[in-house]
């Protein structure tokens, strides 16, 4: 499986405001996992 380059991320900008940002996929150390999320509900 490849990792993509980046993720959509929901960003706190301000009290009760988030967005949705394009960001890099963090790279994990070595004592790290990389979880891939498809689905949240709040």
């Amino acid at each position: 499986m490849q990792i993509p380059a980046t993720m959509t991320a929901t960003v706190l900008v301000a009290p009760h405001r988030f967005e949705l940002q394009q960001r890099a996929v963090p790279v994990p150390g070595d004592e790290d996992v990389l979880v891939r999320v498809r689905a949240c509900g709040v």
